[in-house]
């Protein structure tokens, strides 16, 4: 049976289910892509089993069929075809795809689709649309701060909640918080936890381009994500989250307001001399309108001085500079407000108004 295809198409589909395919695994089938072809469309789907991506692209096929192709093989060959128009005939008998394209033929044995894993959800009852952008937002200012010590196998993912009109994510690890909240329509309140892992490789090929809409759904401890002409199956975690609001509602009197790009900056330099085995510190000390940030080591010495408005105390404290510069990388505000108690205390920054984000990151004991 010839199937029609374009190889731009089915090489960018590729591309987006390689996210899920199994890196390591047991299970021959697993690394490969289930293919299906029907009334003029193929569905491409990979899974790890905690994830699945389905893409369908458009195709020109007189017959439906289905199989599955090693992905690795498969993808390199697509990838390297001289021109876009190509045909893959597949061969049900053999258990073969022949790949032509130009002057290239390519044979690969193939798998019975039957042999491949398949998902069944009742989706469609509970559907919340968002934005890309605002979902892009949520993952890209919250996942980076969940922990990757799978020993507490709770933190590596992150929190979604949505109540009373607000979705929030949420991601921890034992030294820093990250918080972000949008406003979204009615819907019914959701408390879930997902891998922090995966999440951030959905965000890789959720694109500016195409539909400005996407649908997200929670089925049977599964969330389900559709985007153009993509769907995303990831398996949440069960279990109960850290009390994060309790933590955060500590705050000091200490409050600074500092521009964050000239922050960022000091912190880059400050933290050149900052190493993972004296836990990234650099050094501040709060002054009425300045913080001097300085690191030193065996090499040399760093000080950076950055004006701030302070209506507190002064203050002398050490700081994770990684985890400063993370928080610092993900606000798009021009300036910020850090809270302060004392030197044991964690470091809270917010907005000037208001509390669409959060980022706490405990202190560094220093000598």
């Amino acid at each position: 049976m010839k199937i029609y295809c374009n190889r731009t198409e089915l090489n960018k589909a590729l591309n987006n289910v390689s996210h899920s395919v199994p890196v390591r695994t047991t299970s021959n089938i697993l690394e490969g892509v289930l293919v299906q072809v029907n009334n003029g469309q193929m569905k491409i789907t990979s899974t790890d089993t905690n994830m699945t991506t389905e893409v369908v692209i458009n195709v020109e096929s007189e017959e439906a069929c289905e199989f599955v192709v090693p992905f690795k093989l498969f993808s390199a060959i697509i990838s390297k075809l001289p021109e876009d128009e190509m045909m893959i005939d597949h061969n049900s008998e053999r258990s073969k795809i022949n790949i032509k394209c130009a002057g290239s033929n390519s044979e690969i044995i193939c798998f019975k689709g039957d042999e491949y894993p398949k998902i069944k959800l009742n989706e469609g009852e509970n559907v919340i649309y968002l934005s890309k952008e605002d979902i892009k937002k949520l993952i890209k200012k919250t996942a980076f701060s969940a922990s990757t010590d799978e020993f507490n196998r709770i933190i590596t993912g992150v929190l979604l909640e949505i109540k009373e009109g607000i979705m929030k994510m949420v991601g921890v690890d034992p030294y820093r918080i990250a918080t972000y909240k949008i406003d979204i329509e009615n819907s019914d309140n959701v408390n879930v936890i997902i891998p922090a892992r995966l999440i951030m490789e959905v965000a890789k090929f959720i694109e500016d381009e195409g539909e400005d809409k996407m649908s997200f759904e929670i089925v049977d401890n599964k969330v389900i994500m559709k985007f153009d002409n993509n769907k995303v199956i990831i398996n949440t975690y069960s279990g109960k989250f850290i009390d994060y609001e309790r933590i955060l509602n500590k705050e000091g009197n200490i409050n600074i307001r500092v521009k964050r790009d000239d922050l960022l900056r000091s912190a880059e330099r400050a933290s050149l001399l900052a190493s993972v085995q004296n836990n990234n510190l650099i050094r501040f000390n709060i002054q009425k309108d300045v913080i001097y940030i300085t690191s030193l080591n065996e090499e040399g010495n760093i000080e950076e001085k950055v004006e701030i408005i302070n209506d507190g105390e002064e203050l002398n404290i050490g700081i994770n500079s990684k985890y400063l510069k993370d928080a610092l990388s993900v606000i798009e505000d021009e300036e910020i407000s850090i809270n302060f108690k004392d030197s044991v205390s964690p470091a809270i920054i917010k907005p000037l108004k208001g509390d669409k984000y959060t980022y706490l990151i405990l202190p560094i004991r220093m000598n």
